[in-house]
């Protein structure tokens, strides 16, 4: 079924919004975690989200160009929509074709110290 995996970022996105993350992931049947983070397993992923999730992490190699390796990655698991924190990587999969939505973990970092 088309628009069926998700792909997500870990820092920024899982980090910064847990229970939001959590609610639009039940609603895909497929979730791969796409991060530069090395500590990411399926465990962990499955402690924050509630459900199994594919991890997919950034090779040493790529980490200059990780924009584009997040996007090729995308492409390359049939990501229907991406959830990044890093406007780069939303540039890089729209290039691609890649619906892909930015949230700013800045922002809310801002918001909540003023609260």
């Amino acid at each position: 079924m088309a628009g069926d995996t998700l792909g997500i970022d870990w820092d920024g996105v899982i980090t910064h919004f847990p229970r939001e993350i959590r609610i639009l992931a039940s609603k895909f049947s497929r979730v791969i975690i796409i991060t530069l983070n090395k500590g990411i397993t399926p465990e962990r992923a499955y402690e924050a989200l509630g459900r199994s999730a594919e991890v997919e992490i950034c090779p040493d190699e790529e980490r200059d160009n990780h924009s584009l390796w997040k996007a090729k990655t995308c492409y390359r698991c049939g990501v229907d929509l991406m959830i990044d924190d890093d406007s780069f990587v939303i540039a890089e999969c729209r290039s691609l074709g890649i619906p892909a939505l930015a949230v700013n973990a800045m922002f809310y970092q801002t918001l909540m110290y003023e609260l």
